[in-house]
């Protein structure tokens, strides 16, 4: 059966169809025209239904993970289907937003949403005209004026409902995963919140529930951003002015994106109040688009997308990959095109299981290559975690599958299959890399690396081929995957096979020259902030400790020596706007003078005060105070590197005596004994 012409996938999900002939695995793929069943191991379809043949989808009141469709038999007959899934709410989500589209028997139009004239408690603390729709799967919230859709807020995501004690018809929804507040007014208070409960439970057999104990405006205000509401959560450690583009307003609106320990936060640049956050756990994807070379976006978890435009989209780019790793968010993958929901089966915010991943390892190893071998990449970027499968060891058992030969079979049909590396498109060349990526970050694949009959030197001649290319986000690719060769990302990893990796991808002076000419024409040029973040990895994995502690001494000495050649271009890093990035030459900086010969040290140290680094490093030594452990971090590094810069350099320390107070210095100095404490 072919699939309906112009059905673009929505999402899919991965299930167990429930019928006579017993149960079996099914794709269940929600389309913009159809619903489609495939069959997981050829994702050939099964079955297929138009909206105007599918008649009804809901949950199965008697099991808590199964669903029923009702499917048009013929024109006065239907007739009912059984589902599993483990993302039943999600899956039913997805399926009633086309609820709109969905036929009868009786021939009439599906059109059961209500809507209420209500009023949102602005940002601002304004009130703000609104009119709220009741849906089979959401409360919408749309433009009182122009009636479009603004937001929704899916039942599966509210997390509870409560009354306002002091405001009268008001109520709070609770959404997002960290409790935060959103307050309407509405004189229907009372219809509105049982039509969601009723609709909650009808439609995705999700129980919601209205606190007992209503909540104050003064509560609301003081706790909007829920479990984030505190200071320390909206501390800035970094802020970019950026545009937003949102289906809220209709042009862009001015923000301030500020980075802070634990959540992105967007602020007013009038105000500086906190317009929103997102906690940088729940991002899934930086969009580095190529049309707009200023335009990025941050996709969710939940499967919402953000988009911005910035003058310096790369530096910020760079310092939210590097805030959102720090966070402990490992999955984060940057990108030039939007993830296709289509392609995934589950949902964002869960990884797929066992079986999912070893049909996308044998699928890369079975197709033919073109475009069936390109898309089958596509669909394992797509659903394996950019920090690596999560199923890469072979359990024990008879009947166990050996994940390691899987992981190597797909290794070796990506080198062997991977096309012209001077022809494929950009996307497919990137999509390759973060594939190899997501193998080499297992255990298996690491190792495969060396073991692996040619793959050093294809993999060798695929990067240097895409440096070639001089596009920042091929660069990016590749240089990142080699980072996941340097450093291991598995679990209890083998130090003598990190070590041979690393030797191999040291051995070629050739080849670090490739990467640090990409590294040099960056800095000069003050463009391509996420390569050079990337590239400065590489760098700190190769000689800073701990992770130099695998570093062959021969190769370290060689690299080191080249490093120290490209002095002054580490110290124009110091006044990048990206503190990722001065942190990474912090740490370089510190590896070559504790490392190098008394002469590298000594050309450091006047670069130091001709580069104009000392004063900087010295103010934030001096005055960074925060509880941000990565200032922190910041702090001491830069404490160092002015101990570095200064020890028997008279110049610095001549410097030093004019920048700080003759009294302080005659007190520092001084061999008087320390005056007692008395209590007065």
């Amino acid at each position: 059966m072919s699939n309906l012409e112009g059905n673009l996938e929505a999402a899919r999900y991965f299930c167990t169809k429930h019928s006579w002939r017993g149960k079996y695995k099914r794709v269940f793929s929600v389309g913009r025209r159809a619903i489609t069943t495939l069959n997981p191991q050829t994702l050939e379809v099964t079955n297929q239904w138009e909206y105007k043949d599918f008649l009804d989808i809901g949950p199965n009141a008697k099991v808590d993970n199964e669903f029923i469709i009702t499917v048009r038999k013929s024109a006065k007959k239907s007739e009912t289907m059984r589902f599993s899934c483990d993302y039943r709410e999600d899956l039913l989500t997805e399926t009633l937003r086309f609820r709109p589209l969905y036929g009868s028997l009786d021939g009439k139009q599906r059109n059961d949403e209500e809507r209420f004239n209500a009023a949102k408690i602005h940002w601002s603390e304004r009130k703000m005209p609104v009119v709220l729709s009741v849906t089979a799967c959401s409360l919408n919230q749309h433009d009182a004026i122009s009636k479009k859709l603004v937001c929704s807020y899916h039942f599966k995501n509210i997390e509870a409902l409560a009354l306002v004690s002091d405001f009268p018809g008001g109520f709070v929804l609770l959404h997002g995963g960290f409790g935060r507040m959103h307050m309407f007014v509405l004189e229907e208070r009372d219809v509105l919140l049982r039509k969601v409960k009723e609709n909650a439970a009808t439609y995705i057999g999700f129980l919601l529930r209205i606190r007992q104990e209503a909540v104050s405006s003064s509560y609301f205000r003081d706790n909007r951003l829920g479990k984030f509401s505190s200071d320390d959560h909206v501390m800035s450690v970094s802020e970019f002015p950026v545009l937003k583009n949102s289906r809220r307003h209709p042009e862009p609106v001015q923000r301030i994106l500020a980075l802070s320990e634990t959540c992105l936060v967007e602020r007013d640049p009038a105000t500086y109040s906190v317009v929103t956050l997102r906690p940088l756990a729940d991002v899934f994807a930086l969009i580095r688009g190529t049309k707009d070379p200023q335009q990025f976006g941050i996709e969710y978890v939940q499967g919402e997308t953000r988009i911005y435009t910035s003058t310096d989209r790369d530096a910020l780019l760079a310092s939210v990959l590097d805030g959102v790793r720090a966070s402990g968010n490992r999955d984060v993958v940057v990108k030039m095109h939007p993830t296709q929901r289509g392609m995934r089966h589950g949902p964002l915010s869960i990884p797929v299981d066992e079986e999912v991943e070893s049909q996308l390892l044998r699928a890369i190893g079975a197709s033919p290559p073109g475009e069936q071998f390109a898309h089958a990449v596509y669909m394992f970027n797509a659903n394996v975690s950019y920090s690596g499968l999560l199923h890469a060891v072979t359990q024990d058992g008879f009947f166990m599958e050996n994940k390691e030969k899987l992981i190597n079979g797909a290794l070796s049909a990506l080198l062997a299959k991977e096309g012209d590396q001077d022809a494929i498109s950009d996307g497919q060349l990137e999509e390759q890399f973060q594939a190899l990526r997501r193998l080499f970050a297992s255990k298996a694949g690491f190792a495969a690396f060396i073991a692996l009959p040619g793959c050093r030197e294809k993999m060798g001649w695929k990067v240097v081929k895409a440096l070639k290319r001089k596009n920042d986000a091929i660069t990016f690719a590749a240089v990142d995957m080699l980072n996941c060769l340097m450093q291991p990302m598995h679990d209890n990893y083998d130090l003598g096979q990190e070590q041979m990796n690393k030797g191999s991808l040291l051995s070629s002076k050739g080849f670090l020259q490739e990467l640090l000419g990409a590294f040099t024409g960056h800095v000069n040029m003050g463009t391509g902030a996420l390569v050079i973040s990337a590239l400065l990895d590489f760098l700190t994995f190769a000689l800073c400790a701990p992770y130099s502690e695998t570093t062959d001494s021969s190769h370290f000495d060689s690299l080191l020596e080249m490093m120290a050649d490209l002095g002054r271009y580490l110290f124009r890093l110091f006044q990048h706007p990206s503190m990722a990035i001065v942190k990474g030459a912090g740490l370089l900086m510190k590896a070559i003078i504790e490392e190098g010969t008394s002469e590298i040290a000594a050309k450091m140290q006047d670069l130091s005060l001709a580069e104009g680094a000392l004063p900087r490093h010295l103010i934030t030594a001096l005055f960074t105070s925060s509880s941000d452990n990565r200032m922190l971090t910041n702090r001491q590094l830069s404490r160092h590197l002015v101990g570095l810069w200064t020890a028997g350099h008279p110049v610095a320390q001549t410097l030093l005596h004019r920048v700080f107070p003759l009294g302080l210095l005659l007190y520092l100095d001084s061999s008087d004994d320390v005056p007692e404490e008395r209590d007065r």
